[in-house]
């Protein structure tokens, strides 16, 4: 009787919808001129940022790793590179936060 309610209800409750997956960047800083900007591992340059950014500005959410010692005018070159090409969705964290972040469900 327990083991059938129980049933009945698992069924009714709706399941958890599934994360969105999330891209991650790290900006660090090579020289006062020059920003570099890190995804899957590897340096990105001018034209892999912007063609992601157009993923991103279609709602694809985004972090950005920025270590405490990262250039701030450096960041703020990225971040703003970003928001001119339609990016809203950036999460700016540290490295010591990205193990209290939930992981994403890759599709």
């Amino acid at each position: 009787m327990i083991a059938g309610v129980l049933l009945a209800l698992s069924q009714a409750l709706p399941a958890a919808p599934p994360q969105e997956a999330v891209d991650e960047i790290v900006v660090t800083a090579i020289d006062k001129k020059k920003c570099r900007v890190r995804f899957a591992d590897r340096d990105m340059n001018d034209t892999e940022l912007r063609r992601r950014s157009e993923e991103w500005a279609a709602g694809k959410p985004l972090r950005v790793v920025a270590r405490a010692s990262t250039d701030i005018k450096c960041l703020a070159k990225i971040a703003f590179q970003l928001a001119d090409r339609g990016v809203t969705r950036i999460q700016f964290i540290e490295p010591k936060d990205l193990a209290t972040l939930p992981l994403a469900v890759q599709p």
